[in-house]
This record gives C-alpha cells, sequence and structure tokens, in this order.
C-alpha cells in the first residue's frame, strides 16, 4: 500500500487537504503551491523509520514540515513512534543549522504529523502518551503529554477535506466500511484515482471491476456498491435467520416469543445501524435475547 499511498497522497492538492481537514474543516488555509518536496537528509534519517509522506512549507509566513503516516491497522505503539519520527527530525534540523548551540530567541520550524487511519477496525490503541505509560500518584504535574493527530475513516465522523479526490476517497472508505449509500450520492461522480486507491486500502473487488471498466474522469460507483450491499445484507439475514432458528435461539428468549421478531431482530443486527438497546425497544427482546442472537450470526 505504501507506494499507491505516496502516489495519492503525495500529490500536493491531496496533501495539503488532508491537514485542511483536520485543522480547518476543509477551508483553504494551507495552499499546493507552497509544498516542496523534502529531500534532505533530515527526510532520509526519519523516513528510514517508515514515514510515509514528508514535505515542507513555505509560504514567507510559515516554515514547517508536515508529515502524513498512513497506517491500514492498529499499531499500540503509534505513540511513540510518531514521538521518535518527530524528535529526530528536529535533532537533525538542529544539527544541520547551528554549529553547536542553538542562540538565545531562536524558534525552530514547526513539525506536524498526521495519522490517518483508513483501517476497518476500531482504533483500540492509545491516541495520547497518558494512555500508554503508567503515571505514578503525585507525577502528573512532571509528565509531558504527547498526542496523536489522528484521522480515523471507519466512524461517524465526516471529515471535509474542500478537495473532491481525498473527499472521495474518505468518503469511499465510509461506504464500505458502513456498507451503506445514501441517497443522495446514488448518482454522484467519484475522482477515479480515488476510486483505485479505495480499492487498494479496502481489496474490495467491486471496487476494482469498476475502475477497470471506467475511462478516464469521474466514475459513477454508488448504485453498483447499493446492489453489493443489498445483495450482502439479504444473504446475512437469510443465512442468520437460518442458524439462529436451527441453533435454537430460544435458549435465550423468553418461550413464546414468536419468530417474527427473532427475523426482525436479526435483520436489525445485520444491517449493524443501530444499537442493541434500539433494537431492544423496537422488538421488544431484552438485552441478553439479543447478545445472544448476535453470537449465532
Amino acid at each position: 500500500m505504501d507506494i499507491e499511498s505516496k502516489k495519492f497522497l503525495g500529490q500536493p492538492k491531496n496533501f495539503v487537504s488532508i491537514f485542511n481537514a483536520l485543522l480547518f474543516d476543509g477551508q483553504p488555509v494551507l495552499k499546493p503551491e507552497y509544498l516542496k518536496d523534502e529531500n534532505s537528509e533530515l527526510v532520509m534519517n526519519v523516513s528510514s523509520k517508515h514515514v510515509d509522506i514528508i514535505k515542507r512549507y513555505e509560504d514567507g509566513t510559515y516554515l514547517d514540515l508536515f508529515v502524513i503516516e498512513s497506517q491500514s491497522y492498529v499499531d499500540q505503539s503509534m505513540v511513540t513512534r510518531v514521538m521518535e519520527y518527530e524528535s529526530v527530525a528536529r535533532m537533525r534540523y538542529i544539527r544541520q543549522n547551528f554549529k553547536k548551540h542553538v542562540p538565545m530567541h531562536t524558534r525552530l520550524p514547526m513539525i506536524l504529523t498526521v495519522v490517518l487511519y483508513v483501517g476497518e477496525s476500531k482504533w483500540n490503541a492509545a491516541k495520547r502518551l497518558s494512555e500508554l505509560e503508567i503515571i505514578h500518584p503525585g507525577f502528573e504535574d512532571m509528565f509531558n503529554e504527547f498526542k496523536l493527530n489522528l484521522i480515523e475513516l471507519n466512524t461517524n465522523h465526516k471529515y471535509n477535506t474542500g478537495e473532491k479526490a481525498t473527499q472521495d476517497f474518505f468518503d469511499l472508505l465510509r461506504m464500505i466500511y458502513r456498507k451503506q449509500v445514501l441517497k443522495e450520492d446514488l448518482d454522484r461522480e467519484f475522482n477515479r484515482d480515488a476510486l483505485y486507491f479505495a480499492y487498494v486500502v479496502t481489496k474490495n473487488k467491486e471496487l476494482l471491476s469498476i475502475y477497470q471498466k471506467s475511462e478516464k474522469g469521474d466514475v459513477k460507483v454508488c448504485r453498483a456498491l447499493d446492489e453489493m450491499f443489498e445483495e450482502s445484507t439479504n444473504k446475512g439475514i437469510q443465512m442468520g435467520i437460518k442458524q439462529g432458528i436451527e441453533r435454537g435461539i430460544e435458549q435465550g428468549i423468553e418461550r413464546g416469543v414468536k419468530n417474527t421478531q427473532i427475523k426482525i431482530a436479526i435483520k436489525m443486527l445485520v444491517r449493524n445501524n443501530q444499537t442493541l438497546e434500539e433494537i431492544s425497544e423496537i422488538v421488544g427482546l431484552d438485552l441478553n435475547a439479543l447478545r445472544e442472537l448476535k453470537k449465532s450470526i
């Protein structure tokens, strides 16, 4: 994935849009024309530690180093990895620019790293150093906190990137992971590069098929995805009903409950867009029964 990540996210418009999404809600505060490829020894040193993309931003006001780390799996050590990247970059900058000591009142360039998490499973690793490291009572005020700048594309939060290609990529991943296409998106056209990168990340064969059949330009994707999700959901529902009834769901459900209630509950569980509490209220099954039912499918 690293090569395709660099190819897609390394494009100046796409690169700055990630930071604009996180920092400025998609407003074009950072401009692609002020980006420069950073080819110094600093980049070679930091990149050897597996950072994906590093660029320098210089417009007369900012003189910064921006980093994107594209992550497809949950890394329990990500907080410390990013701390290491940034520490190496700062020390390398000091050694390159100052012979002995850093002069008084010198301000170093800002180094900002964004971790773009594109995996499907929930990010359950530490997002702050304090969540990873033991802090003994009485030492809290001395502890130096460090926080990840993390973008998660598998949550309900919708990021606004302000750039079509990255917005299309973000939205495609949300559709794939949530298995849901909104009505207003059915005829939406998606950037072809975003479509291919979404395939690289998800390995979704339908995306690859659509990409291979399309030519240059934007591509309509959603109707094919909607049909795929509907077919997958129907198969899941039928399989769930069959397995649920065959395995004796009544063990976790009060006697006398009709199979129709079970079927309705299974449909809602397979679609996975409501909480167990909401389903319980709608179909009239208690939470323990629903948990048993969920295990069976």
